[in-house]
């Protein structure tokens, strides 16, 4: 999907977030760069082709979001209904579910939407049936059980989006949760993607637990997850610039662009050389609090798909580490994403290519 926009849509992506473009190591982007019209190619590269969502609406999402005045249930349904409205139709095949024992719908396992192609107005009136509160036993068990039936007849990559407390009432069955999605993971290409709401110890676990059964699965804290639409766009599409125009520099910064940090072949270990670089931007984020930044791994295509993917995410995470070492920044104010060998922006048949593919990117966003 080509899409030809002036410079003030480029900042909707985060001064397009994943450039293949090279610049000076951390650079500044002013009002007058901005104000120019700069002409643009992007593609929305879709990373799955299908994604299911798992909706809590147990008595315990009647619980307020920590720091705010509003029900767990009530706060994820808006989310649902906001991101709706700009998700691109990129193909998808979506469904909506609802997994633990509500009486106002039979079962506890309740289809919305059942498995077929995404359509945005029908996707909403689905969310809109969600109820507004919550009531009944939590079911991660049955739930997850459920659910392999609803990927067992999909192809391709699926990632499910599963709202969940790390509760179960339900303790019957023969296997464990984390047993049921290892299982679900080794039989389909799936991807979990836990919103947890886990208020205690051992919840958490179980939710970490269940994280690991691939390298592509991730827990994410629910309000982590309400605050920043990255999440959710980089478990579904990503972003690829193919065209960039010149920019001429002036005195107010609007956003920010960044060298990608290239590593070493089987390594996470970041060069020296991308010091400098990271120490701009986290002196940058420590003056300008309201700052974020999303860092993006990725691979070459040598070797096991799954092994790579697993670097791409350390990578991701020493970026992560750097600042938060070295300029105290909070954890909650850089996103994380990671894609394996997706979305090259150079050959990986010659050195030169592969080199450019293992990399970081780094955008710097809420300027």
């Amino acid at each position: 999907m080509k899409k030809s926009n002036v410079a003030v849509l480029v900042l909707t992506f985060v001064v397009t977030i994943f450039s293949s473009s090279f610049v000076q190591a951390f650079e500044l982007v002013t009002r007058e760069m901005m104000e120019k019209e700069i002409v643009t190619e992007t593609d929305l590269i879709r990373t799955v082709d299908n994604f299911i969502v798992l909706f809590d609406t147990s008595g315990t999402a009647n619980d307020m979001v920590p720091g705010r005045t509003v029900s767990k249930i009530q706060a994820t349904k808006e989310f649902l209904k906001m991101r709706n409205s700009w998700l691109p139709e990129l193909g998808y095949n979506a469904g909506l579910y609802i997994y633990t024992d509500n009486k106002t719908l039979a079962g506890s396992f309740h289809e919305l939407y059942g498995m077929q192609p995404y359509d945005r107005a029908n996707f909403g009136a689905a969310i809109n049936a969600l109820p507004d509160k919550g009531e009944g036993p939590a079911m991660l068990r049955p739930g997850l059980s459920a659910l392999r039936k609803v990927v067992a007849g999909l192809s391709g990559r699926t990632a499910v989006i599963m709202f969940t407390d790390g509760r179960t009432s339900d303790t019957r069955g023969p296997k464990k949760p984390v047993e049921i999605a290892r299982e679900i993971a080794e039989d389909n290409d799936v991807c979990f993607y836990l919103i947890s709401s886990a208020t205690e110890d051992t919840q958490e676990k179980l939710l970490e637990a269940i994280s690991s059964v691939n390298a592509c699965s991730r827990v994410i804290p629910l309000h982590r997850f309400l605050d920043n639409p990255h999440y959710l766009g980089g478990a579904l599409f990503t972003v690829r610039t193919t065209s960039y125009a010149r920019l001429r520099p002036t005195t107010k910064v609007v956003g920010a662009i960044a060298d990608d940090i290239l590593f070493d072949f089987d390594s996470f270990a970041i060069p020296e050389r991308y010091n400098d670089q990271l120490d701009k931007i986290g002196n940058y984020m420590k003056d300008n609090p309201e700052t974020y930044v999303v860092a993006a791994g990725f691979s070459d295509s040598a070797g096991d798909p799954e092994y790579n993917l697993a670097l791409s995410k350390i990578r991701a995470r020493r970026v992560r580490d750097y600042l938060v070492r070295n300029f105290s920044i909070d954890e909650d104010r850089i996103v994380l994403l990671w894609f394996g060998s997706q979305n090259p922006v150079a050959d990986n048949a010659t050195s030169e290519g592969r080199q450019r593919n293992r990399r970081v990117e780094i955008a710097v966003g809420g300027i």
